[in-house]
């Protein structure tokens, strides 16, 4: 397979080696810096990778966020793209940033023991402040014809996770797990400190393995798992919907991903996309 055309980034044969190591698979892609590791993965899917392909970088310049928004992306940090080619229909696909962020809360949790929470529908939250987002894009596919040798359609699952990123270069609105586990753990330097690739591959593991369960039985066990994240739940919020906004409390995901919210006249009312914001 060629390499792709969108960057001139070189690969780092050190960190692929330890990310095999740490997760056990291949293919991967790792880079000391990239534009975008999303957009390498748009270029090796497009070539035909196989699903399960990761894209890592020790940085980014050009990180994305959602609705065009950028991701800071300094070193410190864990960024990448996994590429998945999904069994279920085009239209369930957005169940996945859901997926990948249950991954990223019980992959955090299980080397931290740090208690995070997910913000409908991308963010993953300590304290009240960004630590991780979610990112999924994807292109469309027939569900006719499946064959092991054409490039199928495919999605993109970006992350992002601020492990032990300076402050300074993060938003006022972002937080990252070091500076988590110091105020948790003030008095145990050694919690203070975690590896982005031992993080990535357990994000990894988690990721395909709630893949594999969606693949084969749908949202139902997914959502069932994300309850006990979900920050949301019993909070009085307000969603920005294009040009509308609502308020009223949130008080569950229904069978498609979309957030119920129980507006103030007493509807509820599920959204499929728009921002969340807790009101105090």
């Amino acid at each position: 397979m060629s390499a792709p055309r969108l960057e001139n980034a070189v690969r780092d044969p050190a960190l692929e080696a330890a990310l095999r190591q740490a997760w056990g698979q291949a293919p991967v892609y790792a880079f000391q810096r990239v534009g975008s590791t999303m957009e390498i993965a748009h270029a090796l899917a497009g070539q035909g990778a196989p699903e399960g392909t990761l894209v890592w970088a020790a940085s980014q310049e050009q990180g994305r966020g959602r609705l065009g928004r950028t991701w800071a992306s300094p070193r410190g940090g864990a960024y990448f793209s996994l590429i998945l080619r999904p069994a279920r229909p085009m239209e369930e696909t957005p169940q996945l940033a859901l997926l990948a962020g249950l991954a990223a809360a019980e992959a955090i949790h299980e080397l931290t023991t740090l208690s995070p929470s997910i913000r409908w529908p991308n963010d993953v939250l300590l304290e009240g402040k960004k630590v991780a987002g979610i990112l999924t894009e994807g292109t469309s596919w027939s569900s006719v014809q499946r064959t092991a040798d054409s490039v199928q359609g495919y999605v993109v699952v970006g992350v992002g996770i601020n492990v032990s990123t300076d402050l300074r270069k993060l938003p006022e609105s972002a937080t990252s797990l070091q500076e988590a586990l110091r105020s948790s753990y003030p008095l145990n330097a050694e919690r203070s400190t975690l590896d982005p690739i031992a993080l990535s591959a357990e994000w990894c593991r988690r990721c395909l393995a709630w893949y594999d369960v969606w693949n084969r039985l749908g949202f139902a066990p997914i959502r069932e798992a994300l309850r006990p994240w979900m920050g949301l739940f019993g909070q009085p919020v307000s969603i920005t919907a294009g040009s509308n906004q609502f308020e009223g409390t949130a008080s569950d995901l229904d069978e498609a991903g979309r957030l119920l919210v129980r507006l103030d006249g007493g509807i509820v009312r599920s959204f499929e996309m728009g921002e969340v914001t807790v009101l105090r």
